[in-house]
């Protein structure tokens, strides 16, 4: 009996050593991220124990139940049987618990986040997970995984291999009585582990919260349990139970308020009504990493000079932190909702608004050095009506490529040539690529940066020179006065001046209306009201004096009495910036995750504001 309970035990220290000896890989390889007090960070390890106990109970009760037959004793073997059984389930458990935080631990520096049910998303194209990683994250993900197993391995052999079990009792009602006690009470204190004690509402991950710093929460919060819970949330077929904080009439008259502008008097920035237009969506570029739009000096030169050429937003938002989700809101200017990913349900799609449905004499076309099956953005720029999709399956011979894709320097040539062949007007758009993970363009490294961050610089120093090249081309183009071009960032990027992912300005982006097609008194003109990615399409057919009642959740940022916020989602969150700030609340945990607003009176209130447009936005969506 004493050994059969001290197996539990030794296999409870086991892992309880493991999840320590995880964070202590974490901290070593981001220490240079870590800006908290030795004081606070030694308290980590008290604060993340209840997540590591629940994350125990999670993994080792199939294991348990396993030691509860094992107790049965009904021959001579049955005990050594489910001992091998039960052995062998905790190593692959064991070995999966590594996987996954070496992954995670790998894909911090691009994320920012624990692993969760976005990682679904990635799923969808396998491919791109291997694609997107750079070697040196490749050769990492392999060194911690072999640690992490050593590690186990010796922790395995010295707690658990030599446990015995020999003093189990012979007489058979002996044998029950140990048998139905074990199992009662043993699975008594699993069900109390799981849910992380007595109280009424089961652990959270706030229950490991206790830093101001999102790393040192992140790392407190256990990776395992992390994991599973997301995963759980993110199959849940009922979303209802996040949707419903406001009641539909209350949440109308909130979004009546927040649109409740004067709709007429927009200045007029084009000299058509009928330009040809030119979209180009910047792969990963932050506002932080643009002068122009107050970010840092010297990274993008160029794109820094035709903002003084064209019309400057400087304020603008992205609605979450894919790509997939950037597209659906600039082509339809639709937002973003937490757990649901729009693009992956065509159906859906189809019913959703669509710049190219307003502009039915337009010839379109899109294209993408990389895959444009990730996300399912190639099935949604379908269904809004783009004739022509055009990938790096279709471009075969086009060079120089990358592991991701064919990069800007070929694709910015090979977009220009097919604009020159457009039927006009047109309305083509092309997305690049190299300012993606893993950033293996062929161009010199930019030095002078902080370690880690070389690659991104690089790669926006790379693609600001194909967009100089690029605009140069275009204006030689005979009827450039009649054409426009929108560059707008898919999403933000965490960066070396902010690796947060619950702060506004990691949702910052630079968009900027730029072209022949823009009255000279407008070139150079800075709009600095605040608005997101699905203000664009109103924005932009308003100026050509097109009929946008269908864009009913975008704004037109050149009218001047337009209101200033705007929405942004995670996959479990979602926030409101305003002048005055802005809040990010968490659905899962039903918390406010930050706030900057003054006083609590104002989070309240701009938090209800979001509420109401999210719960609005997914109600009219599941209704499509």
């Amino acid at each position: 009996m004493k050994n059969s309970i001290l197996f539990l035990i030794r296999l409870f220290v086991v892992w309880m050593i493991f999840f320590f000896l995880q964070r202590v890989l974490f901290y070593i390889h981001y220490s240079a991220d870590f800006d908290v007090s030795v004081g606070e960070l030694i308290q980590l390890p008290y604060h993340s124990f209840i997540l590591d106990v629940s994350s125990f109970c999670y993994l080792m009760g199939l294991p348990f139940l396993l030691i509860c037959f094992s107790l049965l004793n009904l021959s001579l073997n049955w005990v050594k049987i489910f001992r091998k059984l039960t052995n062998g389930i905790i190593w692959t458990l064991a070995v999966a618990s590594s996987i996954l935080f070496s992954s995670e631990l790998v894909s911090y520096t691009e994320w920012r986040a624990k692993l969760s049910s976005k990682i679904f998303v990635h799923f969808g194209t396998p491919s791109e997970i291997f694609r997107t990683s750079s070697g040196d994250f490749t050769w990492w993900f392999l060194f911690y995984l072999f640690i992490q197993i050593l590690i186990f391995y010796l922790l395995f052999k010295f707690l658990i291999k030599k446990d015995k079990t020999s003093d189990l009792p012979k007489k058979w009602y002996s044998t029950m009585t140990f048998f139905i006690s074990y199992t009662l009470i043993g699975a008594g204190l699993f069900i109390l582990g799981l849910r992380g004690g007595l109280q009424q509402i089961p652990v959270s991950a706030t229950s490991a919260y206790y830093s101001n710093s999102q790393i040192t929460n992140d790392l407190s919060v256990n990776s395992v349990w992390n994991f599973i819970h997301m995963t759980f949330e993110y199959h849940k077929a009922d979303l209802e139970q996040y949707y419903n904080n406001i009641p539909e009439e209350e949440a109308q008259l909130l979004i009546r308020k927040l649109y409740n502008y004067e709709e007429s008097d927009s200045i007029r920035i084009l000299k058509t009504k009928e330009p040809n237009i030119i979209f180009v969506t910047l792969e990963g570029w932050s506002a932080q990493m643009v002068a122009s739009v107050g970010g840092e000096d010297n990274i993008t030169p160029h794109f820094n000079e035709l903002s003084k050429e064209g019309l400057l937003f400087s304020e603008i938002y992205a609605t979450s932190e894919t790509s997939e989700t950037g597209h659906t809101s600039i082509f339809s200017g639709y937002p973003t909702l937490p757990k649901v990913s729009m693009s992956t349900e065509s159906a859906k799609c189809r019913q959703m608004p669509s710049i190219l449905n307003e502009l039915p004499n337009y010839s379109s076309s899109y294209y993408f050095g990389g895959d444009l099956s990730y996300g399912n953005i190639g099935g949604y720029l379908t269904e809004i009506g783009f004739q022509q999709l055009t990938d790096e399956g279709d471009l075969q011979d086009l060079a120089p490529k990358g592991k991701l894709g064919i990069h800007d320097g070929a694709m910015f040539p090979y977009y220009l040539e097919e604009i020159k062949n457009a039927k006009r007007p047109y309305l083509y758009g092309l997305f690049t690529q190299s300012t993606h993970a893993p950033y293996d363009m062929p161009y010199e490294t930019v030095t002078g940066y902080p370690k880690g961050s070389e690659g991104y610089v690089t790669s926006l120093r790379y693609a600001d020179e194909q967009i100089k090249i690029f605009t140069d081309a275009l204006k030689k183009l005979p009827d450039f006065d009649n054409t426009i071009v929108v560059f707008v960032s898919d999403h933000g990027k965490t960066n070396y001046m902010n690796k947060d992912i619950y702060d506004a300005e990691f949702f910052h982006i630079p968009v900027l209306f730029w072209g022949g097609a823009i009255k000279d008194e407008y070139k150079g003109t800075l709009i600095d009201k605040i608005g997101s990615q699905v203000d664009i399409t109103k924005t932009l057919l308003n100026q050509m004096d097109i009929n946008t009642e269908t864009f009913n959740w975008s704004k037109d940022l050149l009218n001047p009495n337009v209101n200033e916020w705007a929405i942004f989602t995670t996959s479990f969150t979602y926030g409101i910036k305003t002048k005055a700030g802005f809040v990010n609340y968490h659905i899962i945990d039903n918390k406010i995750h930050r706030t900057t607003y003054s006083d609590s009176i104002t989070t309240q209130q701009q938090l209800k504001n979001c509420q109401a447009l999210i719960e609005s936005v997914f109600r009219e969506y599941k209704a499509f």
